[in-house]
């Protein structure tokens, strides 16, 4: 049996290793195909110190990713071989997890906490009521069709939007999965004690220790590989994969597929035709959609394989669109300034979000050194603006439309430190990103307009990462795509043993209690 898998994201890459410890697959037999240069999908990097380091997006981790977790137990660290990545994420966590004291800032740089979240009574039984709504009733529902316009001025909410990145044009349905999957960690939402993060940033302790490691099995990774096509055949309503196309370096190779080998896409990526700007010149937008040009060509004429026009297209992008910027520095004033404004020492204090910014702006200053290779007195700090087509509060244009240092300025002013401007702005390089579909997976959908991981009457091929459908699961999340791959293996191989339950916080009573308490 041989494997193939499309996308080199987190999903494949667990995809690979639970073919090779549940199923029993020679890692030589597995190909790896990714269309960038680089692996790790949402979790890539770029740059470093000379030109400014950049991070396109992040992904929060908690206790109860038990997919995750579990995969993460079986890889080697990259700085430690003797533990696992699993180990050492505790034992960082353990030492130098968040203590957020300063989560939303307001003007004038003053820390604005509100009891309750700032619910009103009517905030608290839309939500309840939400939570109690049957999902099939919320179908193509938007967030803001379930509650009063003031309770998107809320403390509770732009915790929420910010941290999770949902806005009010957003699934329901979506909302309400979170709403059971995270209950547990309502009490800590300004505190964020019970989010974990990586020692390094995520690309370098996870993405390469994984791929390395997998590597060393015999896993071939082909990067620079665009799939255009997975050629399937239909017969007495069972469909059955017999080719995959692919171009590399402009050569065009087909690979026949055996009934009995497996291929499993990943059909689409929420860093879909990302591009970057620098710190004198905007991002300049390309809409190419190649991540999830696969995924429209076979989901053409087949109702089973979901619905990627629901997700993606020029008509989503103001629904979808975020921007993220990084910054390198090499002066340790800003630092110094938000450490006195926060509280905590400088790489504990968590997200930061700025109130009154009409891009909302949310920042973190990492735990340094954030890079392998980031030099001793250079600093790295990260944020996204969730608004990034409303128009700034002291630089008048979009945030899509800004460079870096714009974007930097608009900041500084915000934490009212004028007094420092020049000397941040000198030794700081900032690089913005923007993401078209970045919020994609968040749209209102149907329960068929993700595709199935194993579609009805497919024989070998399915779908796992962000856009495949699991019950009761949270996307957007790292544990998502790492779920998909394990119920993608179990399925097809058909073991005795699936992934762990998903999390539910409402048949936790501690959890519900503790979130009741907090509401109340």
């Amino acid at each position: 049996m041989k494997a193939h898998l499309v996308g080199g994201g987190m999903a494949s890459l667990a995809a690979a290793a639970y073919l090779i410890r549940d199923g029993g697959i020679l890692a030589t037999n597995i190909t790896v195909y990714e269309a960038g240069e680089r692996l790790g999908g949402a979790m890539t990097m770029a740059g470093d110190p000379a030109s400014g380091y950049i991070l396109p997006t992040g992904r929060v981790f908690e206790k109860e990713y038990r997919c995750t977790r579990e995969f993460l137990s079986l890889v080697p660290s990259a700085s430690d071989p003797g533990r696992s990545i699993a180990e050492e994420l505790a034992a960082f966590n353990a030492r130098y997890g968040y203590d957020d004291r300063a989560r939303i800032v307001g003007r004038d740089g003053r820390v604005e906490p509100s009891p309750h979240f700032g619910l009103s009574t009517r905030d608290k039984l839309d939500l309840v009521r939400l939570a109690l709504t049957p999902e099939a009733m919320l179908e193509g529902r938007r967030i803001d069709e379930c509650f009063s316009e003031s309770f998107f001025g809320t403390e509770f909410w732009i915790l929420w939007t910010s941290m999770m990145a949902f806005l009010p044009q957003h699934s329901a349905a979506e909302m309400r999965r979170y709403i059971y999957r995270f209950l547990h960690i309502l009490p800590d939402l300004s505190t964020l004690r019970t989010i974990h993060r990586t020692r390094y940033n995520q690309y370098e302790d996870l993405i390469k220790p994984v791929a390395a490691w997998l590597e060393r099995q015999g896993v071939s990774f082909l990067t620079g590989t665009f799939v255009r096509d997975v050629e399937c055949k239909v017969s007495s309503g069972e469909i059955v994969a017999n080719a995959l196309d692919y171009v590399r370096d402009g050569a065009e190779t087909t690979v026949e597929i055996g009934e009995e080998d497996l291929v499993l896409i990943t059909n689409g990526s929420q860093t879909t035709d990302l591009s970057f700007g620098t710190a004198t010149t905007p991002p300049e937008p390309h809409l190419e959609g190649r991540s999830f040009a696969l995924w429209q060509k076979l989901a053409q004429g087949r109702k089973g394989f979901g619905r990627p026009d629901v997700f993606f297209g020029p008509d989503h992008v103001k629904d979808t669109k975020w921007v993220t910027f990084t910054v390198t520095t090499t002066d340790p004033t800003f630092f110094r300034l938000i450490a006195a404004l926060s509280g905590s020492e400088p790489g504990r204090g968590g997200l930061m979000t700025l109130k009154d910014s009409h891009w909302l702006v949310t920042l973190v200053l990492f735990h340094q050194p954030e890079f392998v290779d980031q030099p001793s007195g250079t600093m790295v700090w990260w944020g996204y603006g969730t608004e990034p087509d409303k128009i700034g509060n002291v630089v008048h244009k979009p945030m899509s439309e800004c460079s870096g240092a714009e974007i930097l300025r608009e900041v500084l002013h915000h934490f009212r430190f004028e007094e420092h401007l020049e000397t941040i702005m000198s030794s700081s390089i900032c690089i913005p990103c923007l993401l078209p579909y970045a919020t994609s997976i968040l749209l209102p959908r149907g329960r068929t307009d993700r595709a199935p991981v194993v579609p009805e009457g497919s024989v070998n091929v399915g779908f796992i990462g962000q856009f495949a459908e699991l019950p009761l699961e949270t996307a957007f999340t790292m544990e998502y795509s790492v779920r998909s791959a394990r119920e993608a293996v179990s399925s097809f191989l058909k073991l005795d043993v699936g992934p762990p339950p998903v999390y539910q916080g409402h048949h936790d009573p501690e959890a519900l209690y503790n979130a009741l308490k907090v509401l109340a």
